[in-house]
């Protein structure tokens, strides 16, 4: 286990060789919504990379397949084929056999507990993701009604995952609490350290003076209409229209199920690619232009969205559930409303910030501050070169 000590002066810095392990090619900012590719770009500061990375070989994708239309036809099952025992099994030995012919100091592993599920090896494992797979039940749709072998199956190779980990980076205290009270993970060997913006550009502080505007300005920003709380968002936009506040609503990243056509201050973008530098523009330039972002989500294990919108001081007015308290601190950088709030509690929330305007102004400048403070890549790779230090030394000490 790894426990973090207080950093000390050395004579010379640790030059570590790391090795970063995923399922997917971290070079890809598509890849879990861009943060495999911030963190890469993170943990790459700190020392030479090796990258191990696999593809499912045709036999066991075959075979997976034909689990997932078993369980589809004759039990009306869903399967999660990457939580079943076959299939961490085979990443666990071929990381297994990699780490042997290209040995590293210090192994990092984003979200990928199949990879070091069954792995063996004596390098210290850093392992970072959002949540467990217990927390997973039920919560997401794609992991609802699972086979009940596939739950088992699920939730033994996950624990193993971080049993087998030196240090736990995890992205929220739901995420923490959970392995701690659900896995029996010590807290010594867990941080929890926010992801930080998915965004190659970050305005500065002076961008973001802009002059007072009379209409209150709203962003949706998410591409699963349902579980982001898109009919809450257009209730709260039309119950302001109630209330005599002037107000406009940005939708981006899907297309609503109801025709909104028609409302002249509801613009919808169906989709934006923000790693495309035109796409990238128009977003910067709308959120520039945003009051605040309105996301009452279901279901949310981290958020990098409201990382983003604090970087652009945008307050993020949601909903306290899964890991999203982390990120939003009410009176600081927005606020949560729970699960039941309706577009009513929403908007009575927004107009009393939006007509007191020296309240706004505070809140504001407070999301920056939380972003410069917290919520930012460099901060969470100095604690990721911390940790990866301490790791280290703790194993040469063993010696």
């Amino acid at each position: 286990m790894c426990t973090l000590r207080l950093p000390k002066l050395r004579e010379q810095e640790i030059k570590m060789k790391i090795g970063f392990a995923s399922r997917y090619d971290p070079l890809d900012k598509k890849t879990w919504s861009g943060t495999s590719y911030y963190t890469y770009q993170q943990v790459q500061r700190f020392g030479d990379i090796e990258l191990f990375q696999y593809a499912l070989p045709k036999l066991l994708q075959e075979f997976l397949t034909t689990q997932k239309s078993i369980n589809r036809r004759w039990f009306k099952k869903q399967t999660a084929v990457e939580f079943l025992k076959a299939y961490a099994k085979y990443f666990s030995r071929q990381l297994t056999k990699d780490l042997k012919k290209r040995p590293v100091d210090i192994l990092f592993v984003s979200a990928s507990p199949q990879l070091i599920a069954y792995v063996k090896t004596s390098i210290p494992i850093v392992y970072m993701t959002d949540a467990t797979f217990q927390q997973l039940q039920g919560y997401y749709s794609s992991f609802s009604n699972l086979a009940a072998y596939n739950i088992r199956q699920g939730i033994a190779l996950d624990k193993k995952a971080f049993e087998h980990s030196a240090h736990c980076m995890l992205a929220s205290e739901w995420n923490k609490n959970s392995a701690v009270n659900e896995y029996g993970i010590s807290p010594d060997k867990i941080s929890v350290l926010p992801c930080g913006a998915n965004l190659d550009s970050i305005p500065s502080a002076a961008e973001l003076i802009t002059t007072a505007s009379d209409k209150c300005r709203l962003l949706f920003l998410g591409v699963e209409w349902d579980r982001k709380g898109g009919d809450i968002a257009v209730a709260t936009f039309y119950k302001l229209k109630e209330m005599g506040v002037t107000v406009q609503l940005h939708i981006i990243g899907c297309v609503p199920p109801m025709d909104l056509s028609k409302e002249r201050d509801i613009v919808n973008i169906p989709f934006l690619d923000k790693n495309k530098a035109a796409d990238f523009k128009q977003l910067h330039e709308i959120f520039l232009q945003t009051d605040f972002l309105l996301l009452p989500t279901r279901a949310e294990c981290a958020g990098v969205v409201f990382s983003e919108a604090a970087a652009y001081g945008i307050p993020s007015i949601t909903t306290d559930t899964g890991g999203v308290t982390t990120y939003v601190q009410n009176g600081v950088n927005g606020y949560t409303l729970p699960m039941k709030a309706t577009g009513e509690m929403y908007a009575a929330t927004i107009a009393d910030l939006w007509n007191d305007k020296n309240k706004l102004a505070a809140l504001k400048k407070s999301s920056r501050d939380c972003y410069e403070q917290q919520l930012n890549w460099n901060k969470w790779g100095e604690k990721f070169k911390e940790i990866a230090e301490n790791c280290i030394q703790q194993k040469q000490e063993k010696k």
